[in-house]
């Protein structure tokens, strides 16, 4: 069989998205149907204190305005009705939240801080010979911080979902990921069992991870409950969506790399700050695995040939809930990993891409993608204003090397991506023009958290409300990317739908210290002022 056919299996939903037939969540209509709205607190498990809605219920088409454990719940004849009583509504809120001693910014410094601190011990996640021994006899230490905020999914399609409820039967219209945990909330909710709740899953315009949640569920079955026999249709906006989002964690890493006296690797020590998702999601997977999260963790363990490597895991119970993300750890363990190993290029005073390839000596799928990559990007051809960075991930399975050639603008500090070259070595390739477009996509996805994307927490409240305040990549600032698929017989181990998204934050930043003769770029997303502080610094 052909490892590689560009005319491969075409993707079957691709025509009824092209004419218009397509049903995602927010399509659906049904017979009779009403639409809800929930008002939640600006503070997460925060509830109503007390509620004045005499001026949302006389909104023409308002049907019914009910409390909900977390907010206020409206359902009438129409969105528009639905919306407009919901700004109407004048609720005071509990304030006991232990949410609102949380600020982002604050927290992070402390993860850092933490980090730091040797002494303040974990859960080791992985651990091959000593480490700690390795490099306190170590010629030289490269030790280093690296940090990303939180951030949000922002799908195009925002959270919605359809119930019916009539007796002890339910049935859901929803763009969700996980169908059978949508059936078990939803019966709970309904005071019914999963077997008397049909779920109908849609195609979903995003989803990331977040669609895997149930909150959006819960307000629709909650909602269709009140009205039994009746459908209901809930749309968060998108300020709902922005400001109530299962964020991607907050986190720090801290990196201690022992080298000898030739710049060779003896021990490397990775230190990950950072809240759990499983403890949420999963607690008794997460009690069972002594206080592991391997989803925050995951892309720490790498395929570098180093005799020492120590992952530790160190767990910040700070309230907030944390979700799923495209990428979630990986997305930022690598970030830390593939700096770090231009840093060392740097201290042995040898080529990036040489280093990469002597590190994998005994990985062919590994250096081929990178010698690919490098071919593909013309390496050691200088540019004029610009510079090449490289970064490389075995995360999910494949092997991905990318190259992104940057520009900086060192008045203003904003950095432009230009061109990303990327080679992905997925295994068997089943439909390798898929695969192309699935690494344009995490690429611009991941470039977009890398430059942009951030969710602020102040006191509890997120101060991010919609695409104004939530910067995501533009289509004008989206880079030329060009993909080479390169198919082997191995037997793909992951997905590949979130392979190209690990390398280009840190190939971005790779390419800035090269263009600025060392300057380092340690904290997620790249912002402006950051720039010009690393500049100046």
């Amino acid at each position: 069989m052909a490892l590689y056919r560009k005319a491969t299996i075409p993707r079957v939903d691709v025509p009824s998205k092209v004419d218009g037939t397509a049903i995602f969540g927010i399509d659906v209509q049904l017979p009779d149907m009403l639409y809800g709205a929930v008002l939640r607190a600006p503070v997460q498990s925060e509830q109503p204190e007390t509620i004045d809605d005499a001026e949302a219920r006389a909104v023409p088409g308002i049907t019914q305005i009910l409390p909900l454990p977390y907010g206020i719940g409206i359902i009438g004849e129409t969105v528009e009705a639905t919306k407009r009583a919901k700004d109407l509504l004048k609720i005071v809120w509990t304030t006991s939240s232990r949410i609102r001693s949380y600020t982002s910014d604050r927290l992070l410094k402390e993860y850092r801080r933490i980090g730091r601190d040797l002494a303040q011990t974990g859960v080791s996640a992985a651990a091959e010979g000593d480490a700690q021994a390795a490099i306190s006899k170590a010629a030289t230490v490269i030790e280093v911080d690296y940090m990303s905020d939180h951030v949000h999914h922002a799908t195009m399609e925002p959270m919605n979902a359809t119930a019916l409820v009539t007796g002890d039967t339910v049935e859901i219209w929803a763009p969700t990921q996980g169908p059978t945990g949508t059936q078990g909330f939803a019966a709970e909710v309904a005071g019914t069992t999963p077997d008397k709740v049909k779920v109908n899953t849609t195609l979903l315009g995003g989803g990331f991870g977040r669609k895997a949640e149930a909150d959006f569920i819960i307000d629709a079955v909650s909602l269709a409950k009140a009205v039994q026999g009746r459908p209901v249709k809930v749309i968060w906006s998108r300020e709902d969506d922005v400001q109530h989002g299962k964020y991607r964690p907050l986190e720090a890493q801290h990196v201690q790399v022992g080298l000898d006296v030739d710049g060779n690797i003896v021990g490397w020590r990775h230190r990950i700050v950072a809240d759990s998702i499983f403890a949420r999601t999963m607690p008794q997977l997460f009690e069972s695995e002594g206080g592991h999260d391997s989803v925050v963790t995951e892309g720490a363990h790498f395929n570098y040939a180093v005799p020492a490597h120590q992952i530790e895991y160190i767990r910040r119970d700070n309230g907030l809930d944390i979700g799923f993300w495209f990428g979630v750890g990986v997305g930022y363990t690598r970030f830390g990993i593939e700096c770090v190993i231009d840093e060392i290029a740097t201290a042995k005073e040898v080529d990036p891409v040489a280093l990469r390839l002597e590190l994998l000596k005994d990985q062919p799928r590994a250096r081929k993608v990178i010698e690919t990559v490098a071919r593909m990007a013309e390496w050691d051809r200088q540019r004029d204003g610009r510079a090449l960075g490289i970064a490389y991930s075995d995360a999910f399975g494949s092997h991905c090397a990318e190259i992104a050639e940057v520009s900086l603008d060192r008045e203003t500090g904003e950095i432009r991506v230009h061109t990303v070259w990327c080679a992905v070595d997925p295994g068997i390739a089943v439909q390798p023009r898929n695969i192309e477009a699935l690494m344009i996509t995490g690429i611009t996805g991941g470039a977009s958290h890398a430059l942009f994307e951030q969710i602020n927490i102040v006191d509890g409240e997120v101060q991010e409300s919609n695409f104004d305040t939530y910067r995501v990549i533009r289509m004008s600032e989206a880079p030329d990317i060009k993909v080479t698929v390169i198919p082997t017989p191995e037997n793909p181990i992951g997905g590949v739908g979130q392979v190209g998204l690990p390398p280009i934050g840190p190939a971005i930043a790779n390419a800035v210290a090269r263009l600025t003769g060392g300057v380092r770029l340690r904290h997620y997303p790249f912002l402006p002022e950051r720039v010009l502080a690393a500049l100046n610094a």
